[in-house]
């Protein structure tokens, strides 16, 4: 059985992922059934907006399947779900939610004048796949009922299921294949309006806006405290926070200092936050940062990815910058020692078992307002780790290509297409473990090349650019963007800590759409990691 999407649809309802596999698996190699899953019904006899679990054409006719998960009961006509938690939530009743959808969508089609001659048999059941049914009723008939016995064989329900209605007195039709891809070419656009690539980049841009403004509420709990070590993974908001807080120090007339290790992302802060007397500076530069504005030590000491400053050096460091030092001094340290330890610098645990001897207040972040599901899915999936709580539901799919020697070819169509989509040049980075020489973008077409723009420490203050941006992956973390292009990715066979940490630091970039082009060979072997 063909059915569509080829992927189910996002939903809360267990039982319709366990009907969305049965039903693929169901009548394998026949070109006469197609299924839908979530299909919504833009004309409902009793609702403004409908949708019916699946739907299905075949060469016996039209049909609607309602599934009901769980326990289910019936009390003077009112029907309730039962939950895992023996608790009740009303529903409607489900035999005639799905035959009023039934209804909804043959008429539908009969009133379009070239269905208008075809006689389309048609049928409704309900499936209750976790319980067994023996209650009889005149409202219902038993072969349009799938309880848990006999989802155990489901296709074998079907077939029943469809004898019956195809029995039943002028609804013994057979539609022909071509009849059923006519009706399912029109169902697909008629009730399924796809939302466009750029639509979808647009609505997760503004959950991520929402949800990172959800990130305030952390910033009593942070700046109540003179020393706190904030942890969290990709896309939580460290950063976000760290720019605020440091907005908020400044007005209580401290000097204060935000320091991280990378001088990319020393200029993406600057361009980030506009305030005078904030002082932003890498570790190695921080102490003449602090002479040019005219003080020796700052009052409060900010530091975002401070895992790259987990180490002896760069916390004596620390230790100088601050009034009263570490021990005593006022600090908040964001860092992710989990996931993105030792691109620049190896991790010294005794570096931040020492900050955790000063007894500062811990806060953990866990939850993720820069990724959508599907990027989440993809990261938690290859890498075996924790992403934070996922709250952005819509998204593009990640997209996969392999690279048998024609990653320019590969790159440059897949280019072609999202700017055809609508996405703009700005909202695109590609990223690579290679610098750009020696990167699948040195083999893009002439004409194409000339739209990359090579981003370095000093470009980055006006990120993201006019054009379509090019980076080495260690350079961008802490950075983001809306559509992230990775090449000359080998999958990982192997454990090795600083390729998992590259992976994970390129793929949590993407804000709206991750795209992966796979190499065949290893160019990591060439990469410095």
């Amino acid at each position: 059985m063909k059915i569509i999407p080829h992927r189910p649809y996002e939903t809360n309802s267990r039982a319709e992922y366990r009907v969305f596999d049965k039903l693929k698996e169901a009548f394998v190699g026949s070109d006469d059934y197609v299924a839908f899953h979530s299909l919504n019904l833009t004309k409902h006899k009793d609702k403004r907006f409908g949708e019916a679990d699946f739907v299905i054409i075949c060469r016996y006719g039209l049909f609607v399947l309602e599934v009901k998960g769980g326990g289910i009961s019936c009390h003077e006509g009112v029907w309730s779900a039962i939950d895992r938690n023996d608790e009740q939530h009303r529903i409607q009743n489900p035999f005639k939610q799905a035959q009023t959808a039934l209804h909804a969508i043959h008429q539908e089609i009969k009133g379009l004048d070239r269905f208008a001659h075809l006689f389309i048999p048609i049928g409704y059941g309900v499936i209750y796949p976790d319980v067994n049914w023996r209650q009889q009723s005149a409202e219902w008939e038993m072969p349009i009922i799938c309880d848990r016995n006999k989802f155990k064989n489901f296709e074998s329900f079907l077939v029943q299921f469809f004898k019956h209605w195809h029995h039943k007195p002028n609804n013994s039709n057979d539609l022909s294949v071509t009849e059923i891809n006519n009706i399912a070419q029109y169902l697909r656009p008629n009730f399924e309006i796809w939302e466009s690539l750029y639509c979808k980049l647009a609505s997760a841009e503004q959950m991520v806006i929402t949800l990172t403004d959800e990130q305030y509420s952390y910033l009593d709990i942070v700046a109540s405290n003179r020393r706190v070590l904030c942890s969290g993974g990709a896309g939580t908001g460290k950063t976000f926070l760290a720019l605020e807080l440091s907005n908020r120090i400044a007005r209580a007339d401290k000097s204060v200092m935000i320091v991280c290790k990378s001088h990319w992302l020393k200029h993406y802060l600057q361009s980030k936050l506009m305030n005078e007397f904030v002082i932003i500076a890498t570790i190695k530069g921080a102490k003449v940062a602090l002479k040019r504005a005219g003080i020796e030590q700052c009052d409060a000491l900010i530091v975002d990815e401070g895992q790259d400053l987990f180490n002896r050096e760069d916390m004596a460091l620390l230790d100088e910058l601050l009034v009263g030092g570490l021990a005593q001094g006022e600090w908040y340290i964001f860092h992710d020692v989990n996931n993105q330890s030792g691109l620049f610098e190896s991790l010294d645990r005794r570096a931040l078992e020492l900050l955790e001897s000063y007894a500062p207040a811990k806060v953990p972040l866990s939850k993720n307002c820069r990724n959508t599901n599907p990027i989440l899915h993809m990261v938690e999936g290859l890498l075996g780790v924790q992403m934070g709580s996922k709250n952005i539901d819509n998204g593009a799919n990640v997209i996969e290509k392999f690279d048998y020697k024609k990653s320019g070819v590969i790159l440059d169509n897949m280019l072609d297409e999202l700017l055809k989509n609508g996405v703009s040049t700005s909202s695109i980075t590609i990223l690579s473990p290679l610098n750009y020489e020696q990167s699948s973008v040195n083999r893009l077409p002439e004409i194409r090349k000339q739209q990359i723009i090579q981003l370095d420490e000093y470009s980055i203050q006006s990120f993201p650019p006019t054009g379509i941006s090019f980076a080495e992956i260690k350079h961008f973390k802490g950075l983001e963007n809306e559509v992230i292009i990775l090449v000359d990715m080998y999958q990982l066979s192997s454990n090795r800590q600083s390729h998992k940490v590259l992976y994970y630091v390129a793929m949590s970039r993407a804000r709206g759409l991750l795209s992966i082009i796979w190499s065949i060979a290893n160019p990591l072997s060439q990469a410095t990691l």
